[in-house]
């Protein structure tokens, strides 16, 4: 330090001559220290991250695996070939022009029309609730339909749709007989009009069972006898107890049933 450097702090302040002090090496030594710590940190904050991100992608990934496992299981794709198969036949092939798709806000069912106008059957449980129904055909056409009355006590609905002739298929007078073999055309999982077929297990007035496969998606379908006429209507499936070597078997409304309601609306 100079002379007059030394003569001009002695006129300064204590602070001010403290304020005026250069700082030493352990000083800087001091900070990198304090970065490095701060470096550190986060270091372990990005691997915590990528711990995290890893974690999550890997429950997706289990999630997504148990979805395909759902949709493609040994009976998924057993009903997928059996779809095919029957696909084949012209008549199925005409019986599928009628069987529709019913939607809602993040709902999807079956249903099938019976009149060129449009006149829609399906379950009081696929539109209940729903504040608009969108019905679509094989083909691509889709329309909006308008309830026009629902029967919670046999899980019943009928819709209509401004249409001219359309596909439909035909209501027979009674069920059909116990051994019958029937086809069912739906939209399961998140498949669309696919075809199965089956027997009728039994016949009671209120409910008719059957041993096509029925999954979630299949409510509404069609039972279609051997003469292509509606024999009842899909609307449940039996879950049999854990253990007790019982099968699952669909449950269907009798055509009768659905007559009788469409001889009140008509009156």
């Amino acid at each position: 330090m100079t002379r007059n450097e030394e003569e001009k702090n002695e006129h300064l302040p204590d602070e001010e001559i403290e304020e005026s002090y250069v700082p030493t090496a352990e000083d800087f030594l001091f900070d990198e220290e304090e970065d490095e710590s701060t470096i550190k940190k986060k270091k372990r904050r990005t691997k915590l991250k990528r711990w995290i991100a890893i974690g999550v992608a890997f429950v997706l990934f289990l999630n997504g695996f148990a979805f395909i496992f759902q949709q493609y299981s040994m009976d998924t794709i057993e009903f997928l070939k059996t779809s095919y198969r029957l696909s084949q036949q012209e008549d199925i092939q005409t019986y599928k022009q009628a069987v529709v798709t019913i939607q809602g806000e993040r709902l999807k069912g079956t249903g099938f029309n019976i009149a060129e106008d449009g006149l829609v059957v399906t379950n009081h449980h696929v539109i209940e609730g729903l504040q608009g129904i969108g019905v679509s055909f094989p083909n691509g056409e889709m329309y909006v339909a308008t309830l026009i009355e629902s029967y919670p006590e046999i899980d019943i609905a009928f819709l209509q749709i401004e249409g001219e002739h359309l596909p439909f298929l035909p209501l027979r007078e009674n069920s059909g007989e116990v051994d019958e073999h029937i086809y069912v055309i739906g939209n399961p999982l998140s498949f669309a009009w696919i075809s199965n077929e089956g027997e009728i297990l039994s016949y009671e007035e209120e409910v008719v069972t059957i041993s096509a496969p029925i999954y979630r998606g299949n409510s509404g379908s069609p039972v279609i006898g051997a003469d292509g006429e509606v024999v009842a209507v899909v609307y449940a499936k039996t879950v049999p107890a854990i253990g007790s070597g019982d099968s699952s078997v669909g449950l269907a409304v009798p055509i009768e049933e659905v007559r009788k309601k469409l001889a009140d609306i008509n009156e």
